[in-house]
């Protein structure tokens, strides 16, 4: 009787990781409609012949993005429901406050190579309280993230020629990554409103750093931000 009551306590939690995993990925496909439908390319850079410039969020779709994130954020939402230590789902719920704040930002007229017209207030303000929201998220998340077991180091070195495989970054990498994006778009938008900006950029950096990326991609981004680029 033990040995049938473990297979079926093992069948179960496959069972739920299945169940919790198909509506993680449910949320996924409605989150990626989303930045579909807000994608408005890049915006050039300042200088002639410089690097791309930023993401342009759009807001021409502005229901229809509202309501794809917020079906993605319930299937997240259910997603722990099934699995309360699913940390998947709790990283794109801290996301998907960043996506949600870059569609107000646009939807404010803070997105762009240029800010044309009047800023609607009520959107930015909106906006500033999703990127604090999903910093919080991202900081919780980092503290239920479970400890990292050490990665072996590879027995052989590659042959000469050869590339060493790159390494998958770990799960609080791509969390520090994500929180480096939010606090770099915000700092960005706070940049636009002539608000304090640069901690927020010199956190985002740290974050950058936290996690591993290289010297030189945090230089190239940091060549666009437009709060920096409005310096030059």
């Amino acid at each position: 009787m033990a040995a049938a009551d473990e297979m079926l306590a093992g069948a179960s939690l496959k069972f739920q990781e299945a169940a919790a995993l198909a509506l993680f990925n449910w949320g996924n496909v409605h989150m990626c409609a989303a930045r579909k439908a807000m994608d408005g390319g890049r915006d050039p850079p300042l200088e002639e012949g410089g690097p791309p410039g930023a993401a342009i969020a759009t807001a021409d779709k502005f229901d229809e993005v509202t309501d794809r994130l917020a079906q993605a954020e319930g299937r997240y939402v259910a997603a722990l429901e099934v699995k309360p230590d699913f940390h998947d789902a709790s990283i794109a719920l801290a996301q998907r406050r960043y996506e949600r704040a870059r569609l107000l930002c646009a939807a404010a007229g803070l997105s762009g190579a240029t800010t044309s017209g009047s800023v609607d207030a009520k959107r930015a303000d909106e906006a500033e309280s999703e990127f604090n929201a999903a910093c919080k998220d991202f900081t919780t998340v980092l503290g239920t993230l479970p400890e990292e077991e050490k990665k072996e180091k590879p027995k052989e070195a590659p042959k000469e020629g050869e590339e060493a495989p790159a390494e998958e970054p770990s799960m609080k990498a791509q969390v520090l990554v994500m929180w480096g994006n939010t606090l770099f778009e915000h700092s960005q938008m706070r940049a636009r409103l002539k608000k304090e900006w640069k901690p927020l950029l010199d956190d985002a950096v740290v974050k950058f750093k936290d996690a591993g990326c290289a010297q030189a991609d945090i230089d190239q981004a940091l060549k666009v931000h437009r709060g920096v680029r409005a310096e030059k």
